[in-house]
């Protein structure tokens, strides 16, 4: 039978893990042998970072975040995994076999991970897959740490096939965080992408633009999603592709033109 005495008491609670942080049963104040939060393993990249953002002059730290140039940020965007928010979106375009290029700790479900630095991708490169042929590249906050960042995308393209899919998500040219010299990014951000100079990169390397987003979304990004080749030569492939099936199932029925002898 349920009595009073099965529920915690919390003043007892509280006492009782304060005696255990004394004993070094949990590392804390008064257990000389206590573990740095950084040091454990697989913790967030704000871990390792939260002792020299709360030492500098130009942030603030507020409950669940930083101020920053008078604009609040919240912690959920400095902890990693940014992809995490797109991935509903972008998995309705990125479909087949395709690369997720940066994927790092965060790779794209389904997709083949693609990254210079940390995570099952580690040392796989753009260069290990040929020229068209993937249905889709995908990357999500890599483009922004490439100073010559045009090459790298028109490496990304040459590797989709004609009437494949190419889908970036990048941090918004709003969020101050994410800008080149800020606490947060310091030279691993080597520029600032916004709308208009994406899209009009992409279209200038033969795709066009399906589906957009120009955001600022709930990660303070944007995304674009491009098809490689025009709308006109797609159409055309379509077509031609309709009228093979369709020669293909007249030839299954029996409708099979004599063999010239």
């Amino acid at each position: 039978m349920f009595q009073l005495r099965h529920l915690i008491h919390p003043v007892r609670s509280v006492k009782a893990l304060c005696l255990r942080f004394q004993s070094g049963g949990v590392p804390g104040p008064g257990n000389s042998d206590q573990q740095s939060l950084e040091s454990l393993p697989n913790v967030p990249d704000l871990f390792h970072m939260y002792r020299t953002l709360l030492a500098h002059p130009d942030l603030t730290r507020r409950s669940g975040g930083w101020v920053y140039q008078n604009a609040f940020y919240p912690d959920y965007l400095t902890v990693g995994g940014a992809a995490h928010a797109i991935f509903p979106e972008a998995l309705k375009h990125c479909q087949g076999k395709g690369i997720d290029v940066g994927a790092g700790l965060w790779p794209l479900p389904g997709s083949t991970p693609v990254d210079l630095w940390r995570g099952v991708g580690t040392n796989r490169c753009v260069t290990d897959f040929e020229k068209g042929s993937l249905d889709y590249v995908f990357s999500s906050h890599c483009l922004e740490h490439v100073e010559a960042w045009q090459e790298s995308l028109k490496e990304w393209i040459d590797r989709v096939r004609h009437g494949g899919m190419i889908f970036l998500y990048l941090p918004h040219p709003d969020c101050a965080i994410w800008h080149p010299g800020s606490p947060f990014v310091g030279d691993g951000h080597k520029w600032i992408p916004t709308p208009p100079v994406i899209q009009q990169a992409v279209e200038e390397m033969g795709c066009h633009i399906t589906h957009l987003n120009l955001g600022p979304d709930a990660m303070h990004s944007f995304f674009i999603c491009a098809q490689k080749g025009t709308e006109e030569s797609i159409r055309t492939n379509s077509i031609k592709a309709h009228e093979a099936c369709k020669a293909a199932l007249s030839d299954r029925d029996g409708n099979i033109t004599e063999p010239p002898e």
